[in-house]
């Protein structure tokens, strides 16, 4: 169950993120910047996983179903009911651990997955099997009513759609009237929901008397997208689109969903007993877990994953049409092979089909858009490791969910911190990073793509550097490429900003006279300005935040505004310590087995 937790928080790309604008002037953007005039078209924002608001109804009433916190059945995160779980679990765990045999324990498992993920149940058209209904936001007013804007929405409805993007920040440059956000069920019908973005767009531009929108594509609405251009083609779908920022898409899925649906998780030995389960949950719990995994036979641990992940894709996600939209195109044969060659799968198939025809185009269909004038730009980050209980993760450069090839379009790369070979020919040269680590030339739009390195893909939401491109990309009214803007590096780096924007907000108008010693008062004002500054650039320097945020946490504190950061205890860090020697010492003391392999392996054999 565990593991099971660590595959969906995974697939969960929660991105919140900064968007364009009326038609003026803006500021400049960072020291280098000209100001740049701003694009009026309305924006419709395509948003990640997770990132709506879907709950049960009932069917009789029509009201939400409460659930025994008493509160509303959400269809994300699924909640798991620990107490109701452990009965269920508590038999078959203690007799499989005794008799080192499956007594009941992978079938447990197995039905326990289904029941844990129930509110993503599908039936066999691929929709919800059960009243799933989500919060549109684009039509908060009602269906038969023109789209409702950011400004239409009532306090409760804008907060949700702010809980979920900060958009907040840029009221001086986004008119609410002009932005959509395009609210979906993030486990529901693929197909259903790119022809719901295509009415929504075709009612934004009756409302607004335009001939064209800005849509920005998040993550997992980089699928919809792809759906939504390849389904529409013989609409002219492209002769709509103005500017369209892609944010980290998974274009080309994520090996995550891949190697999960082909079984291929990292459980070389290594992996199994040594770094997957501490790359997964910090500290100390992570090593105690390499030694917990011990007691049972390495053999029934396998079997136990595999009935995970029965449960899981067999028999719940495998039926949706958007997980499968996240199965990057390499992977389709195998898995297809696998999941959907029940007669019961036909309809599930053909749609899974569909949209891998979309992926398989999608390059070449945003290369074919830009050829017809939409401005279609990029923002890809690489060198994070990727959840590391898949295969694959030991190989691809990432930013945790999402390999690099997928949102950038095809860049070469080979690995986290891997330079590409000394051999190594760029298609083109002058794309390269100066790490070597990437070569931009190889990805379909070389010239519109921006690269962040070191930047967690569920922390882009956090990057104010990211949110500004994306804001100076989706707004802008020129076409820039990446050797127009200096301010804007094709290679930069991810960093989390929302710590500097927040606080320099937060202390624009402190009162220093309340700062008795004149030495700690300016010490504050010399520290409050490098945080400015630092929070107005748009090159990112690696260890520059930190240390601004050191030297300002330094002075709140010993001025008495802030609590002191709590430091680990001795016993914590020593806590770590024991449990790592002792992980270790069994890793290369014992071996990559259970404590009862062998006497088990004899009984049985």
């Amino acid at each position: 169950m565990k593991r099971l937790t660590a595959v969906l928080l995974a697939m969960l790309l929660a991105l919140g993120l900064a968007l364009p604008a009326q038609a003026k002037t803006a500021p400049a953007q960072g020291p280098l910047g000209a100001p740049w005039e701003v694009d009026d078209h309305p924006v419709i924002i395509v948003h990640g996983i997770g990132q709506s608001e879907v709950f049960l109804y009932d069917e009789v009433t029509g009201e939400k179903v409460l659930g025994a916190d008493g509160k509303p059945v959400q269809g994300w995160p699924p909640k798991i009911d620990i107490n109701g779980l452990i009965p269920k679990l508590i038999f078959p765990l203690l007799a499989s651990l005794l008799l080192q045999h499956d007594i009941f324990l992978t079938s447990t498992l197995r039905s326990l997955a289904k029941e844990i993920l129930s509110v993503f149940l599908m039936d066999e058209t691929g929709r919800p099997a059960q009243n799933m209904q989500v919060e549109r936001l684009h039509r908060y007013n009602g269906a038969d009513k023109p789209p409702t804007s950011l400004a239409d929405l009532n306090s409760t409805a804008k907060q949700m759609a702010y809980g979920h993007i900060p958009l907040q920040g840029m009221s001086d440059l986004v008119s609410e009237s002009n932005v959509y956000y395009f609210a979906y069920d993030s486990f529901g019908n693929l197909g259903d929901i790119v022809d719901e973005l295509y009415q929504l767009i075709q009612d934004i531009l009756a409302k607004h008397s335009t001939d064209k929108v800005n849509v920005i594509p998040i993550s997992l609405g980089g699928t919809i997208m792809n759906g939504l251009v390849e389904y529409y083609k013989d609409n002219n779908i492209a002769s709509q689109l103005n500017n369209v920022v892609y944010v980290i898409a998974a274009l080309d899925g994520s090996n995550l969903v891949g190697d999960l649906f082909t079984r291929q998780l990292a459980t070389d030995n290594m992996s199994l007993y040594r770094t997957m389960l501490p790359g997964l949950v910090e500290g100390y719990l992570g090593f105690l877990l390499n030694i917990a995994i011990r007691l049972l036979p390495k053999r029934l641990v396998m079997k136990v994953l595999d009935a995970v992940i029965d449960g899981a894709v067999g028999d719940v996600v495998g039926y949706s049409t958007m997980i499968w939209a996240l199965l990057p195109q390499k992977y389709y044969a195998q898995a297809s092979a696998e999941w959907l060659s029940d007669p019961k799968m036909a309809d599930v198939k053909a749609q899974v089909g569909k949209y891998h025809d979309a992926q398989v185009n999608a390059r070449d269909n945003i290369v074919a858009m830009r050829s017809q004038g939409v401005n279609c730009y990029a923002i890809a980050e690489y060198n994070f490791p990727m959840y590391n209980f898949v295969a694959s993760a030991k190989s691809v450069s990432s930013d945790g969910l999402l390999q690099l090839d997928s949102p950038s379009m095809g860049a070469a790369s080979a690995g986290v911190n891997k330079p590409l070979p000394a051999d190594y020919v760029p298609k083109t040269p002058g794309y390269m990073d100066e790490g070597r680590l990437v070569d931009a030339s190889t990805g379909a739009l070389p010239d519109h793509t921006w690269y962040f390195k070191d930047q967690d893909h569920e922390r882009t939401g956090r990057c104010d550097v990211i949110m500004n491109l994306t804001l100076r990309l989706a707004c802008g009214a020129a076409d820039p490429t990446v050797h127009d803007m200096p301010e804007w590096p094709q290679f930069n780096h991810g960093r989390e900003g929302r710590w500097l924007t927040s606080n320099v907000d937060r202390y624009k108008s402190f009162d220093t006279t309340k700062i008795a010693d004149a030495a700690d008062r300016a010490e504050f004002i010399a520290a409050y300005a490098e945080m400015k500054r630092q929070s107005e650039l748009t090159v990112v320097v690696p260890g520059e935040r930190e240390a601004i945020e050191a030297r300002f946490t330094n002075i709140m504190v010993k001025i008495g505004e802030w609590a002191a950061p709590k430091q680990p205890t001795f016993w914590e860090k020593a806590g770590d310590k024991v449990a790592w020697f002792f992980s270790e010492a069994l890793y290369f003391g014992y071996g990559p087995r259970g404590f009862i392999d062998p006497i088990w392996r004899i009984w049985c054999d």
